[in-house]
Parts: C-alpha cells; sequence; structure tokens
C-alpha cells in the first residue's frame, strides 16, 4: 500500500479498533418516536389550585378588629385636632372674662389627661388586631405549606415532562435523517466460518476482513491470512494495522528471500511435500503413491547437510532417477545420493512416479533463491499475509496445496501462529483439504474463516459445520439456489383460489277484478187498469266495482371466498442473493439458541456515518 492509503487507513483505524468482534452492520429503520428513554406522559401536567380552608370568621375577625383600631386612632386624631382647635378660643374667652390665669392650665390639663386616655386605648385594639392576624396565619399554616410542597410537585413533573419531550423531539429530528446502524456478529464465535461467494474483483471480502479484521486486532489477537486470489484481499487490513500501530508480516510468492520450511522439522516437512505433490486426485487411493515419495524424499533429506529447499530436493530426486541435477548440491551430497541409486526400484512404475515427482519438484522450485537470513514464512505479528499470484495452472496449483500443508504444520507448533487463520479462495484447496484445515484448527484452539467462491462438489456438504456462514453476492444461478435452500425455508399461506358467486331474482305479479249489476223495480199492482195520469212506483239501480292488485320483488346476492395453502418457500429468494451489493452479505448463526439469519453490510466505510454504534452492547 502506498503513502495516499495512510490518511483513510488512520481514519478507519481510529473508528474501528474497538471491540467486541463485528463481522458488519445492519441497518434498523426506526420510526419516529418509537423508542423513549422513559414514558412520555400524553398530556403536560396542569397546576390546580388546591381548596382553600374556610376563613371567613376569622377574617371577619380580624376586619372588626382593624376597624376598631381605626376607629381608636380617629378618636386621638380628632381629640388632637380639637385641642389644637378649641384651646386657642377657650384661652382667649377666660381672658376676656378675666380667669385666664386661675382656669386655662386647668383646662388645658384636663384636655392632656382626656387625650392620654384616648392614646391608651390604642393599645388594646392594637393588641387584638395583632391577635386576629396571628389566629388567621397559623390557621391557614397547614394550608400554605401543603400548597409550597404541592407546587414543588408540580414544577417537577412539568419540568421532567418538558425534558422527555425535548429527547424525544431530538431523537425524531436524528431519525429523519436515514436508519440507525447496529454491529452484527455471532451469539458465539464460531471455531470455523465459511464465507460464500462475492464479487469477482473480491471488494467484499476485502471490506468484510478489514471490519472484521480490526476488531479482533483490537482484542489483542493475531490474524494469519493465507491470500490464493491474487486480489490482495488482505491490503486494506494490512493497511489499517500499519496505521493503529501494529506489526504486519507480508509474503508474496512466488518470491525470493523466503525460506519456505523454516522451523518444519524432518517429519512434517515430509508430510507437507508428500502430500503437495500427490493431492491432485483427492478422490483415489493414492496411498502407494504416497509411500513411494515419501521414501523417495526421506532418502534425499538424510542426504542433504545444508539448509533443506525446494531446488535442493528437486536436485536431489534428479539424482535418484539418473538424471542431471541443477548445480545446488554439494559434491559430498552428490556422492551419498549416487550410492542410493540402486535401493530405488526399476519398474515402470516407480520410475514413472520418480519422474512425476522429480518433475512436480521442479515446477515448485522454479525461481526460487533463498538466502541466509531470509524471512520465514509465517511470523510471530499482529497480521501475518501470504499471497500468492493469480491465475490457475500446475505451479499454482502445487503452491496453494503446499501453503495449506505448510499452516497444518505451524498448527501444530509449541505456539500457536495466529488466534484466527483466513483462507481467501479456499475452494482452490478441494474439501479434504479444507476438512484436514478445519479438524487441525479445530484442535489447536484456532478460529478458521474459509472464504469459498463457489460451494459446488464435496465442498458444498461442509459448508457450515463449523456453526456460521457469510453468504455474499452471487453470480450463477445454481449457487444461488444452494446457498438460498442453506440459509432455509419457512412455511408461508398464500391464497392459491379465490371464488365469487353472483346471484339475482326478480319477480312480479299482478291481477285485476271487475264486478258489475243492475236492478229494476216496480210498485204497480199486477192486473189494475192504470188511470189516465196515474202515476206508477219504477226504481232502477246499478253498481260497478273494479279492484287491481300488483306485486314484485327484486333480490340479489354476492359472495366470494378464497382459499389459502400452506407452501415451503426459501427465507431468501436466490435472484434476491444474485442481486445483493458487493459488501452486503446474509449471516447464518447456528452457534448459540436456534438458528439466525440476518441481512447485513461489511463494508468499513460505514463506521463515518453518523449514528453508528460500534460495539454490540450499543445497539
Amino acid at each position: 500500500m502506498g503513502d495516499e492509503a495512510v490518511p483513510w487507513a488512520a481514519e478507519l483505524g481510529e473508528r474501528l479498533f474497538v471491540t467486541p468482534g463485528r463481522w458488519g452492520w445492519r441497518s434498523v429503520d426506526v420510526v419516529a418516536g418509537e423508542r423513549h428513554d422513559g414514558l412520555v406522559p400524553s398530556e403536560r401536567p396542569e397546576w390546580v389550585e388546591p381548596p382553600r380552608p374556610d376563613t371567613s370568621e376569622l377574617r371577619r375577625a380580624v376586619s372588626v378588629a382593624f376597624w376598631a383600631l381605626m376607629g381608636q386612632v380617629l378618636a386621638v386624631v380628632g381629640g388632637l385636632v380639637a385641642a389644637g382647635v378649641l384651646l386657642p378660643r377657650v384661652r382667649q374667652w377666660l381672658a376676656e372674662q378675666g380667669f385666664e390665669g386661675d382656669a386655662y392650665p386647668a383646662v388645658r390639663l384636663f384636655a392632656g389627661i382626656g387625650l392620654l386616655v384616648l392614646a391608651f386605648k390604642v393599645l388594646p385594639r392594637v393588641g387584638a388586631y395583632y391577635v386576629a392576624l396571628r389566629n388567621q396565619r397559623e390557621f391557614e399554616a397547614p394550608f400554605r405549606r401543603a400548597r409550597r410542597l404541592e407546587r414543588q410537585r408540580y414544577e417537577t413533573a412539568a419540568a421532567e415532562w418538558n425534558d422527555a419531550i425535548r429527547r424525544r423531539d431530538e431523537r425524531v429530528h436524528a431519525r429523519r435523517d436515514g436508519p440507525e446502524w447496529i454491529p452484527v456478529l455471532p451469539e458465539v464465535p464460531p471455531a470455523r466460518t465459511d464465507v460464500i461467494g462475492g464479487d469477482p474483483r473480491r471488494h467484499g471480502w476485502a471490506s468484510l476482513l478489514v471490519t472484521l479484521g480490526t476488531s479482533v486486532l483490537a482484542g489483542g489477537e493475531r490474524i494469519a491470512l493465507m491470500d490464493l486470489t491474487g486480489r490482495d484481499v488482505g491490503g486494506g487490513l494490512e493497511a489499517v494495522a500499519r496505521a493503529r500501530g501494529r506489526a504486519t508480516h507480508r509474503v508474496d510468492l512466488p518470491g525470493a528471500g523466503v525460506d519456505l520450511f523454516a522451523g518444519v522439522g524432518e517429519e512434517a516437512l515430509l508430510d507437507v511435500v508428500t502430500y503437495t505433490l500427490t493431492g491432485r486426485d483427492e478422490t483415489g487411493d493414492l496411498r502407494h503413491e504416497r509411500a513411494l515419495t515419501r521414501d523417495l524424499l526421506r532418502q534425499v533429506l538424510r542426504t542433504l547437510d545444508g539448509p533443506v529447499t525446494l531446488a535442493r530436493l528437486a536436485a536431489g530426486v534428479q539424482v535418484l532417477r539418473r538424471a542431471t541435477a541443477a548445480p545446488v548440491l554439494t559434491p559430498a551430497e552428490l556422492r551419498q545420493l549416487a550410492e542410493r541409486v540402486g535401493e530405488v526400484g526399476d519398474d515402470d512404475w516407480s520410475v514413472r512416479q520418480l519422474r512425476f515427482v522429480a518433475g512436480q519438484l521442479a515446477v515448485l522450485s522454479d525461481g526460487e533463491t533463498v538466502r541466509v537470513g531470509s524471512r520465514p514464512l509465517w511470523a510471530d505479528a499482529a497480521l501475518s499475509v501470504v499471497a500468492t499470484a493469480g491465475g490457475r495452472d500446475d505451479r499454482k496449483d502445487l503452491v496453494d496445496r503446499m501453503l495449506a500443508h505448510l499452516a497444518q504444520a505451524a498448527m501444530h507448533r509449541g505456539r500457536r501462529f495466529a488466534d484466527v487463520f483466513v483462507v481467501a479462495g479456499a475452494d482452490r484447496l478441494g474439501a479434504a483439504t479444507l476438512e484436514m484445515l478445519s479438524d487441525n484448527a479445530r484442535a489447536a484452539g484456532i478460529r478458521l474463516i474459509l472464504m469459498i467462491d463457489q460451494p459446488q462438489g464435496d465442498i458444498e456438504r461442509t459448508v457450515g459445520t463449523g456453526g456460521a456462514v457469510c453468504v455474499m453476492k452471487l453470480f450463477n444461478h445454481r449457487d444461488a439456489e444452494v446457498a438460498a435452500a442453506f440459509i432455509g425455508r419457512e412455511h408461508r399461506f398464500v391464497v392459491s383460489q379465490v371464488t365469487r358467486e353472483v346471484g339475482r331474482a326478480f319477480t312480479d305479479g299482478g291481477g285485476d277484478t271487475f264486478t258489475g249489476a243492475t236492478d229494476r223495480a216496480s210498485n204497480a199492482l199486477p192486473g189494475a187498469v192504470r188511470e189516465r195520469g196515474a202515476t206508477t212506483g219504477l226504481a232502477e239501480s246499478r253498481g260497478h266495482t273494479w279492484s287491481g292488485v300488483r306485486s314484485w320483488s327484486s333480490t340479489q346476492q354476492v359472495s366470494s371466498a378464497s382459499v389459502s395453502s400452506r407452501v415451503y418457500e426459501f427465507l431468501v429468494d436466490p435472484q434476491q442473493l444474485m442481486s445483493l451489493p458487493e459488501t452486503s452479505f446474509v449471516l447464518v448463526d447456528n452457534t448459540a439458541r436456534g438458528r439466525r439469519v440476518e441481512l447485513a453490510d461489511g463494508n468499513p466505510g460505514i463506521c463515518l456515518l453518523d449514528r453508528v454504534a460500534l460495539r454490540g452492547e450499543d445497539g
């Protein structure tokens, strides 16, 4: 990754390096006002004045005492005014009468005494008024205390109501801008996770690795990534890890300066190379081929005094088949190998197998150079990435299988080479190799993540055995059907038949009746001779009756009925899986109670949006 990746890597790292593990986010459309921190009352609290006690008698007593006091004060004031007005006149009159010197002091004394008497009468009136006021206040004191407490409760309730309404309005205003994102992850960390599908450019896998891997690294765990896609799916995670100061280790194959067998014991090395060379047909019986291959490799290993490399193994096998070997062996090693030529069978099958082993080793060792101090394949770093070139040829298949067996050997060392092992492009290895990796990772306590492009053949039967599956975008309709079948089905009731009946009836009836009668009568006697001018009695009457009856009725009836049948349909339609965005996935979690299916998005850029919960408990 270049320097231009540092800004976005640092920004993502600052947000994503949190725990617990997070696979992606799902959006939750929250209806405005649906969630509250507390119950919001439907109506604002209103102040209701409590009923006051009946103090009419006390108020009347206060009023009486007040006006009695005012009357007494007015009397004193009136006396003072009268004394000020009358005393000069009395003095003048006494002077006119010649009694001013003897009578006026007595008059002034009596006037002063009268004013003092009036003034002293004010004190009882003041006392009576004070007592009346005190009685009223003491009587109203409990009411005032109760009213004060009730007012405090009302103001507290009104403030809480206003605060709740404010918080609700803030949430409503915020949620109008879009959905809320919460983390998605299995309830229990699965021993194995299968990632199915993905876009051809592997943007979805790279995004999922960044979203998941950052939370794993934040928890202090180490990740080992074996990238067989040739698309650098671990580049984004590597950039974010370096931006956060985590140690990274990267190996690109084929390349120079890598010691593939560093730290691998002899027996483990024999297993790695033997299964790499004879793993082309995993369905057949390869025990004889593997036994011969292992024996050949053991003879070569026993003669090698220097470092063990693929090129030196290939040269040693060439010597055993009496061919010209590359100049990578010492003379002493050549002599020892020449002495072992007779131990190799010379029948046609052995010769063909020997030629095959030599050819496969030559393909594997093409361009390999190992120098002193070469880097190991896996390092003790927070993130180790081993990537191979893209394409598909014999060398690519051999290198991929060898890396898988080297990872298996690393799982059995004294110290785990990683806490999480990711294989991108795992379907290239075949079902048997994936089962081998799964069993060894489970035994070593390493969580395994397999990213599989097309779960076909025997691989389909192993998908989901670890407890969690992520189904990403699929392009092939058969792969989509397989994935939809794995996600599951559910029973639904759908309308299968609709019946509607319409009926209408009309009846009409009518009838007519006619009756007529005529009556004629005469009062002449029979046999009598009528005289001229005589009058005879004659009467005639007629009657006519007609009646008509008509009736009708009309009825209309409409009825409809529907029939629902129970069907067993996909939870997710295959077409929906084929139309997923590149970074979206369907998580099928079988790690805890029951089966959980959730749609999520692993795009790490979601963490930069507003209202995104980065931890599971925040959701």
